[in-house]
């Protein structure tokens, strides 16, 4: 467990403690009241749903169901149903941006007493560009200076960059010398659901992971740590291309949106993509190419 850095002093309702890299627990509680008019509305949803032998369909007393019932798993779906709103009323108490989903913990689920619990939680990193115009120039320019250790340079093998390689000299670059402390959740969530799609597609070729680390010369350990500095490289320049914009002050007009989703062409395409989240997607794509074709000025 990393040690606790500050305690922002309590107001009334979550209790927020400070972690290394922006990584943050909040200690919050639910009033019993509130835990028991939940848990009537559960068992009041599932007499309705519920058939007993002897009974019609959503006839059968309450105090049947309710027994029929583990109520272990009555109080899991209260937890699924108050949870949510009291994590977001801490957030908010807070002023909180948390940037991946929390890990909960139950410290105390007792009858007539208020619920505890406790979630685990990062934000974004700060980020200082420095000089970050000076690293990208340099970069490229180093590229086309010739050394000793790149031999005789021949006119008809000499080519000039692609747009790719730039990128990842670019790429490599912005990692290596703007310092980013990403929160262990953060990047683990990253890795987790870079496995996932892993995972999703060897499985589509009938094979299992460790099938596919064995099929690679590597051990299943050996993936996951690639995987690991895949997740914080990528997360490490999407952070830092976002730092850029801002300090560019790159926008995105409705129209520039407007233009990407009528290149769809389908119309049901189309309909799809013209949602708040999806144009808000779409604006950080065209966001982030004003970064790289302003990078690739340079």
């Amino acid at each position: 467990m990393p040690k606790k850095l500050k305690l922002k002093p309590s107001l009334p309702g979550a209790k927020l403690t400070w972690l290394p890299k922006k990584t943050f627990e909040l200690e919050f509680s639910i009033p019993w009241p509130e835990v028991k008019t939940a848990y009537t509305q559960v068992v009041d949803q599932l007499t309705k749903e519920s058939k007993l032998e002897g009974f019609r369909k959503g006839k059968a007393p309450k105090a049947l169901i309710e027994k029929s019932v583990d109520k272990g798993k009555l109080y899991e779906e209260v937890i699924n149903r108050l949870l949510p709103l009291s994590y977001a009323k801490s957030i908010s108490q807070h002023q909180l941006k948390p940037a991946v989903a929390p890990k909960i913990q139950i410290i105390s689920a007792k009858e007539n007493e208020a619920w505890q619990f406790k979630a685990t939680s990062c934000e974004l990193p700060q980020v200082s560009l420095g000089n970050y115009t000076q690293t990208v120039k340099g970069v490229l320019a180093k590229e086309k200076i010739w050394t000793p250790a790149k031999g005789a340079p021949d006119k008809k093998e000499q080519k000039d960059l692609t747009e790719t390689q730039k990128l990842n000299l670019i790429a490599k670059s912005l990692i290596d010398s703007i310092r980013l402390d990403l929160s262990d959740l953060l990047v683990e969530s990253e890795r987790d659901r870079l496995l996932a799609k892993l995972l999703d597609q060897i499985q589509k070729l009938g094979l299992s992971i460790d099938q596919y680390a064995i099929s690679n010369n590597k051990t299943v350990d050996q993936i996951k740590a690639e995987y690991l500095q895949t997740a914080s490289n990528s997360l490490k320049l999407e952070i830092i291309l976002q730092a850029i914009a801002d300090d560019k002050g790159f926008k995105v007009t409705d129209a520039e949106i407007d233009k990407m989703i009528a290149a769809a062409g389908d119309e049901k395409i189309k309909k799809a993509l013209n949602t708040p989240g999806e144009r808000a997607y779409i604006a950080s794509v065209l966001r982030k190419r004003q970064v790289i074709d302003y990078l690739l000025g340079l």
